[in-house]
């Protein structure tokens, strides 16, 4: 089986670095895109399994970012998920806004794993049964 590829938009390098650090050993291929502009492009071009999506970026925004993909047919079944520091109601915003997890920054690599391997395990039925989990840092 091909490993899943996964693409970090974030605008901190720092940021993207230390999700590659926390994936890669896990046998994730991982790309980043240094913001919302480049981060469609990438995904346009090559559609990763999985989008891990900062949501406070200057430009193009996570949010921007989220409704563009779900607008393109090349795009739209990507699965992503929402990176942020925000917690008052952004996660349920952000589920309710196409995102089909929500992770909350800071975050262990524990967490972050088991939300990849829960999207990639059965990408349909995720955003039903995360929609009824009101716990903040848990999936």
């Amino acid at each position: 089986m091909m490993p899943a590829n996964i693409l970090v938009i974030d605008d901190y390098a720092d940021n993207r670095e230390l999700l590659r650090l926390m994936l890669e050993p896990d046998g994730y291929l991982v790309r980043e895109a240094r913001d919302g502009r480049e981060g469609l492009e990438m995904a346009r071009a090559t559609p990763p399994d999985i989008a891990l999506i900062d949501l406070s970026m200057p430009g193009l925004d996570g949010w921007d970012v989220i409704r563009e993909l779900r607008g393109d047919e090349r795009t739209r079944n990507i699965l992503c998920a929402a990176v942020s520091a925000f917690t008052d109601g952004t996660r349920m915003r952000a589920l309710e806004g196409g995102f089909d997890a929500y992770l909350s920054k800071p975050f262990r690599r524990s967490e972050l794993i088991e939300i990849v391997e829960r999207l990639l395990a059965n990408p349909q039925t995720q955003k039903q049964q995360t929609e009824g989990n009101q716990q903040e840092k848990v999936f």
